[in-house]
């Protein structure tokens, strides 16, 4: 109570009742507030009441009427943002817990105030809150210092960024650097990235730079300021040049404990001065090969300079010249030197003006020089400074004389041409650019029957045709643009008379030529030769009696249709007719019964096939037909049947009869027809055919012409059986890739990698595999150098990265652990532009994380392609992408080059497991192979693993990781699920249990002790005609139902092939038909086929009768060899024929497979 009448009392100021000493106390206590600008409160919580000292009014600037003692009243004088924290603040408070805040208030007169406040909250004796009790302290001005300062090292720090200055200073005592901004965003750190101490400076210091700050660093407490230049090398390699200006800050004690100073990024001005310095270099360059030299003379100072040129122009140092124009003019020739002087008298201008002079050097000799000056004046006209260049042509003058000299000569010969000239032949023309004529000699009255000057000022083409017009501005663009080269043509004039007369133009472009300046034409008429050499030209073209092409006319037009088959998407034929007995009739009946005959044939070909089609006479009897157009190879088959009938008819000749036989050979384009016929119109290439091309085209009909003669007269053959069906199958798939990606007809297997000792899945490799409509599931080894060669690699491989990136989309949504997964790049996509981008980008496109691609690069190609290869392996790992080295020791020196490349995987090519248990310098190279990759910390994974013995040795020597059959053969998407989910593939092991083979045959079978040879010939794939191959097998076992072969081609038992087989027993040929139906692959591309026989009763008994026989013969000697039997292995056998079958001649072993 009586703190509360004391209250009271000082609230309503009865300073005058209280004791002294408090009046004292209390006197005291609200000078303190003023001075500390604190006035204090306290707020009775049980009546809402709050009492205020003097000052807490003075800080609102308000009077105690002013203002209700209630907490509300308080809170309109609080900053409408800050309101919700303060009334937080006193809630917190009425709970108990003392509150210490900053806030902003407004007074009444609309003045901001920044305030603290400070509050204790007293309690009664059960502990619950009675009073507050609170301080408020005026801060406005500390918090105007406080900005103030804010904004002065903001502003700071904003000028030396725009300056690229930075402050620092080093406390010698601590060791410690401190930075600014500045200087952490020179050296593109940041704050936490820098520790302050002078080992980190000086590793940032360009290496051949650190002796500057080791040298500084000894002597940094001297009382010495330093202002030096030096590199800095960041850590992303660039190189920045900066300065650093220092000086010691003594302490109390006088002692140089710290330095302070700044680092500026000089970077820019050094690249300035290196750029002033190379510009004045290049123009003292410039300056000598011109032989141009600049001065400049200051009149009023009497001061010249000179350029190194110039001086040496005058043949002196710049020692020698004392820089005084008398110095100047003394070196020039007496004679001249009025030139000079005279140039500055009269009235001058600021115009340039020109002289020409000589000098005299000090050894004596006279160059002649020429000078470009300008004055430079002030405003009552006098010369401040006169400034040129100065050019050595002393040379140049002497060429002139020489010139002058030799003009006269030239007259005297122009005057002699010209005279030669009009008793010529030849019209000499001199044209500009535009066509338009400037000169023409006189000849154009006798060569072509115009005056010359009616000629001139005319266009040059008003004199021909539109056509030869034409052509003869053709020729004088191409001497336009070939400058040195002479154009010459033929030209046809139209002249005035009714005959066109024929000219032989030659045109030379001297529209550089000083004295020329145009295109010189020459033209003589060559209209006799001209018609005389069409005369032989024809007879060398055209038959005399038919007017028929000869054989090479013949084929020119033949690629100009073949050129419009390509661009047209048809196709064509080329017939070759051979008429039997022309011969015999000539030369019985005479010349003229055979030439008669001969136009009759043409006559009967030309009603047959209408005269637009190409019919050429390539002998004596010997004609070539081209038909073109139609859809498949059976209405070409119907109208080469036509022409064998229409010669059923005799020819008749005066009193004579003939029956002539005629045989047909008969060649298709494209080359690849028979592959075509049946494919889509888009698919078919357009490409120019080449010679070698047409060539064959004949070449295949000529000796299609000699089959159907071997089988009788009046008979027709295509070209056909020189195909093999290995080389068939090539061109059909070399074909259908261009559409397999678009008919998503590939498919991609998987291969797990395991490592070795647990069995775990490392990644799998990715392998692409072709489900062919014809061919089943063709191997990588079948299409993937034809993808290459064709250019489909590019699109197949872009393919196979969409393929693994969804499968690895599809195992992530199953919940699969993600897979590390290899692919495959060939050469052709490794060389494109964008090779690691193009990468990256499917990867971003389907979300998939980079590091599970492992990026397979063939050990050839990043040797033959070391530097790219680098470059492109680095951006590959910065990605995140592993790199795996496929087919290693394949060849090369592997070792040398591994420091090189920063490979992750090296993949040792399957070769070396081959022969690994018996051959021991390969068991020896693998071990060394190993243990290498464990030294250089690079993952080793052996591929080709194939039984247990290669198994054991490459886990006997820790080898990390492996891939082969014995694991796992490649795998369908699908299936691979479950190992996968497992994440182990154990190794296999195979059952040698020999399972005996049931025996279903409905008849029986005679084998052979050696292998009996066979022609194979397809006949049909499902129900396509086909007719097509002549390959070589190897007959195991024949019976009347069918036989075993042996065949390095692969049939796929799915399509139903029907084939044929020929071959020879006891001296009799004999066919058999059939279709494939099991097979086995028995070595490596060696496979083993059983066949059913589809033919009739009359075959399978002359079959059986044959086999009877041979029974019979083989149990008397079983050394029974009447056949074409060959005692070599499977392998022996088509390892010799390998590469010996033709398709046209086209070798296809010149192009590299590749692995995929």
């Amino acid at each position: 109570m009586a703190l509360e009448s004391l209250f009271n009392r000082i609230k309503y100021k009865e300073y005058s009742t209280l004791p002294e000493k408090d009046q004292w106390y209390l006197e005291n206590r609200r000078y303190a507030q003023e001075m500390m600008k604190t006035g204090t409160w306290t707020y009775e919580i049980g009546n809402d009441t709050v009492y205020f000292t003097d000052e807490y009014y003075h800080i609102f600037e308000t009077a105690p009427d002013q203002l209700e003692e209630n907490a509300e009243s308080y809170f309109r004088f609080v900053s409408q943002h800050d309101v919700g924290k303060v009334k937080a603040s006193r809630e917190l408070a009425i709970q108990g817990q003392d509150q210490e805040l900053e806030y902003q208030i407004i007074t009444d007169q609309g003045i901001q105030k920044f305030v603290r406040e400070k509050t204790r909250t007293l309690l009664d004796e059960k502990g619950s809150p009675l009073k507050i009790i609170g301080a408020l302290q005026d801060i406005t001005s500390e918090k105007t210092i406080e900005n103030s300062l804010k904004e002065l090292g903001e502003n700071l720090n904003l000028g030396q960024k725009v300056a690229g200055l930075g402050s620092w200073k080093f406390n010698a005592v601590k060791n410690e650097i401190f930075w600014s901004d500045e200087i952490y965003r020179i050296y593109d750190l940041k704050p936490e990235d820098f520790g302050g101490t002078v080992v980190e400076l000086m590793d940032f210091t360009y290496p051949a730079d650190r002796s500057v700050l080791q040298e500084l660093t000894k002597k940094r407490l001297a009382h010495e300021k330093f202002d030096l230049q030096y590199r800095i090398q960041l850590r992303n390699g660039t190189v920045k040049h900066i300065r650093l200006v220092g000086e010691p800050i003594p302490n109390m004690d006088g002692l140089n404990t710290d330095l302070v100073g700044t680092i500026q990024d000089i970077t820019e001005i050094k690249k300035l001065e290196n750029e002033i310095i190379f510009i004045k270099k290049n123009l003292e360059q410039a300056q000598r090969l011109a032989k141009i030299g600049s001065w400049e003379m200051n009149i009023e100072k009497n001061e010249n300079f000179m350029s190194t040129e110039a001086l040496r122009i005058f043949g002196i140092t710049a020692d020698e010249f004392k820089g005084s124009f008398d110095d100047f003019l003394s070196r020039v020739h007496p004679e001249d030197r009025c030139v000079i002087t005279n140039s500055m008298d009269g009235e001058l201008t600021e115009d340039p003006f020109e002289l020409e002079f000589r000098v005299i050097r000090k050894d004596g000799t006279i160059r002649e020089v020429f000078q470009i000056a300008e004055f430079n004046l002030d405003k009552n006209g006098q010369v401040l400074r006169v400034y040129g260049t100065i050019q050595d042509i002393t040379e140049r003058k002497e060429y002139e004389r020489a010139i002058e000299v030799k003009q006269n000569e030239i007259e005297k010969i122009q005057q002699r041409t010209k005279m030669l000239i009009q008793e010529s032949g030849v019209v000499f023309e001199i044209i500009s650019a535009d066509g338009i004529i400037r000169y023409i000699s006189d000849t154009s009255q006798k060569v072509i029957n115009y005056d010359p000057g009616s000629m001139i000022g005319k266009s040059v083409y008003e004199y021909y045709d539109h056509d030869e017009a034409a052509y003869l501005k053709g020729l004088i663009c191409s001497a336009m643009e070939n400058k040195t080269s002479t154009e010459t043509g033929l030209i046809t004039f139209s002249g005035k008379g009714d005959q066109p007369i024929y000219l032989e133009v030659h045109i030379q472009n001297f529209l550089d030529h000083p004295i020329i300046q145009g295109l010189v034409l020459d033209f003589r008429d060559v209209t006799n030769r001209v018609i005389m050499q069409r005369k032989i030209e024809k007879l060398a073209s055209y038959d005399e009696t038919t007017s028929l092409p000869k054989p090479n006319q013949f084929k020119k037009e033949l690629a100009e249709k073949c050129l419009r088959a390509d661009l047209n998407q048809h196709s064509l034929i080329v017939m070759m007719l051979d008429f039997d007995g022309f011969k015999e009739i000539s030369d019985s009946l005479g010349f003229v019964v055979g030439q008669q005959l001969i136009i009759q044939i043409v006559m009967r070909l030309r009603g047959l096939f209408g005269k637009d089609t190409l019919i050429s006479r390539y002998s004596e009897d010997h004609f070539a037909i081209v038909i073109e157009g139609l859809i498949n190879l059976e209405s070409y088959e119907a109208r080469v049947m036509e022409v064998i009938e229409f010669f059923h008819r005799p020819f008749k000749i005066d009193i004579y009869e003939f029956d002539i036989n005629v045989n047909v050979g008969v060649s298709v384009y494209p080359l690849e027809m028979k592959v075509k016929e049946n494919a889509a119109e888009d698919d078919i290439a357009e490409a120019e055919p080449a010679v070698d091309e047409i060539e064959k085209l004949v070449q295949y009909a000529n000796i299609a012409l000699v089959w159907s003669k071997k089988e009788g007269k009046n008979r027709y053959r295509f070209y056909s059986s020189e195909l093999n069906i290995q080389n068939y199958k090539q061109l059909q798939l070399r074909h259908d890739l261009r559409m397999a990606v678009k008919r998503e007809q590939f498919m991609v297997f998987y291969q797990p990698m395991v490592r070795l000792k647990n069995n775990q899945i490392l990644a799998i490799e990715a392998l692409i595999r072709w489900n062919h409509p014809d061919w089943g599931m063709v191997s990588p080894d079948e299409f993937i150098y034809l993808a290459e060669e064709t250019g489909a690699i590019v699109e197949m491989g872009k393919w196979m990265l969409r393929k693994v990136c969804e499968d690895q989309q599809y195992w992530k949504l199953k919940g699969y652990k993600p897979v590390y997964i290899s692919v495959n790049f060939s050469s052709i996509q490794f060389y494109e532009r964008d090779f690691v981008k193009n990468i990256t980008d499917v990867l971003a496109e389907y979300e998939v994380d980079p590091k599970y691609l492992i990026v397979e690069l063939t050990e050839s190609l990043i040797i033959e392609n070391a530097h790219k290869a680098i470059a492109d392996i680095e951006k590959l790992q910065r990605a995140g992408i592993k790199v795996a080295l496929d087919d290693f020791g394949t060849g090369y020196s592997s070792l040398s080059y591994l420091r090189h490349f920063n490979i992750d995987i090296i993949k040792m090519d399957a070769s070396f497991l081959k022969n690994i248990m018996a051959d021991q310098t390969t068991a020896i190279i693998a071990r060394a192979i190993i243990n290498l990759t464990k030294e250089l910390h690079i993952k080793l994974v052996c591929e080709g693993i194939e039984n247990w013995e290669q198994l054991s040795f490459l886990r006997e020597n820790n080898c990390f990781a492996g891939q082969g059959y014995l694991y796992s053969r490649p795998i369908a998407f699908l299936k691979i699920d479950e190992m996968l989910e497992n994440g182990k593939c154990r190794p296999v092991f195979s059952n040698t249990t020999v399972k005996p083979r049931t025996d279903r045959r409905k008849s029986f079978r005679q084998p052979f002790r050696d292998f009996l040879k066979t022609d194979l010939r397809i006949l049909k794939i499902k129900d396509k005609k086909m007719n097509v191959g002549n390959s070589k097998a190897l007959i195991k076992d024949l019976g009347p139902g069918g036989l075993c072969f042996v065949s390095n081609i692969q049939f796929p038992m799915e399509r139903d092939f029907t084939l044929e087989f020929t071959t020879t027993l006891l001296g009799q040929e004999f066919s058999a038909i059939g279709t494939p139906v099991w097979s086995r692959e028995t070595a490596d591309n060696i496979f083993e086929y059983g066949v059913k026989f589809m033919m009739d009763e009359s075959t399978v008994e002359d079959l059986m009768r044959i086999l009877y026989e041979v029974q019979v013969k083989m149990k008397k000697n079983i050394l029974f060899a009447d056949g074409c039997f060959t005692d070599k292995t499977a392998y022996q056998y088509f390892d010799e024929i390998t590469g010996q079958s033709t398709l046209a001649k086209v070798d296809f072993s010149q192009y590299k497979r590749s692995k995929f």
